[in-house]
């Protein structure tokens, strides 16, 4: 997926802060610090050293200093609130090496490096509870399908030979927040850059204030400096930021409202939200005629909009059926991390 010879080119530097500041959960952003945790035995909690890191981090803190008697979500949240940091993670005193060891015998050189990672991310989940855990607990929430799946779905959905965009404008159309353009080839994304490639070609003060027309001339700038473009977002920040912590339609809403432009826009995708759309209104409908059926007939009510979101997986056109998992299903069960 990762090609090992990637070239990045052409890379803002402000463009990049505030993709990571749009994509991390707010209480990273708002409180960037983190507890380390090291346990001297789990059953029943000892704690053996504390460290604060992060954005004005105290470091080293005295144990003594904390009360941990259970490492359940409740608790190490307690935890967090009491250190002020947005993450905790605790540790048994052996766990990096057994991590390490486990992770050492499958890795190797040639791996992709998104192959690397989810051989990291499997050991871990082995791990959780049985040596980590975290607040978040993301570690129970995150899959970790194998490599394969994770490449065929994406040979499926982005074709070779073509180029990806997602531009974020700025609310008030004074710049663009945040771009990224990237290039897939042989199975591999080769490249990836930031509107600075094209800036000649359309300008960033051009391009934000009347982006709803001008993105046709970063889809042309695209297709002549990289390749022709697959697929290509392009929004404004609260636009993005509504999506991301609404509703499982709120993207079909946005894009119907004409707040949100995805050109071109492939088949699959088209199907994904319309089949989003259909399986959020069989939900509300659903509820809707619940309330007025006797109770005998409310259960056949709900499985309307049950139906609606599973047709797509069974019938085998779910753009994602090679995962395992569904992400848009993995999405409503972290957003709320993204809420402030």
């Amino acid at each position: 997926m990762l090609a090992p010879d990637l070239a990045l080119t052409d890379l803002d530097g402000r463009h990049w802060a505030n993709w990571y500041a749009l994509l991390a959960p707010p209480r990273v952003i708002d409180r960037p610090r983190w507890a380390l945790v090291v346990l001297e035995s789990s059953a029943p909690v000892r704690v053996a050293r504390v460290i604060v890191a992060g954005d004005g981090a105290r470091g080293a803190i005295d144990p003594a200093e904390i009360t941990l008697t259970s490492l359940e979500h409740r608790h190490l949240a307690g935890l967090a609130r009491a250190l002020d940091v947005g993450a905790v993670i605790a540790l048994e005193h052996d766990a990096l090496a057994r991590l390490s060891a486990e992770v050492e015998r499958q890795l190797s050189l040639d791996q992709d490096l998104v192959a690397q990672g989810l051989v990291v991310l499997r050991a871990l989940k082995r791990m959780a509870g049985h040596g980590v855990w975290s607040e978040p607990h993301l570690l129970d929430l995150l899959p970790a399908p194998a490599y394969e799946p994770i490449q065929r779905t994406f040979d499926l959905l982005i074709p070779d030979g073509t180029a990806m965009a997602a531009y974020v404008i700025e609310d008030d159309r004074s710049a663009v927040h945040a771009s990224i353009i990237a290039v897939k080839r042989d199975g591999d994304v080769v490249a990836a850059a930031t509107h600075q490639a094209i800036a000649d070609v359309v300008s960033e003060a051009a391009l934000a204030r009347d982006w709803r027309r001008q993105y046709k001339r970063v889809l042309a700038g695209v297709e002549e400096r990289f390749a022709r473009p697959s697929v290509a977002l392009f929004l404004e920040r609260d636009t993005l930021l509504r999506v991301l912590t609404g509703p499982g339609d709120q993207l079909g809403r946005e894009l119907n409202a004409k707040n949100l432009v995805i050109d071109p826009a492939p088949a699959w995708l088209l199907g994904l939200l319309g089949g989003a759309t259909v399986a959020a209104i069989a939900t509300r409908g659903a509820r809707a005629l619940a309330a007025m059926l006797p109770s005998s007939a409310r259960e056949r009510a709900t499985g309307l909009a049950q139906r609606a979101q599973s047709a797509m997986k069974e019938s085998g056109a779910h753009p994602f059926a090679l995962l395992g998992f569904d992400p848009l299903e993995l999405w409503a069960s972290v957003k709320h991390f993204y809420r402030r």
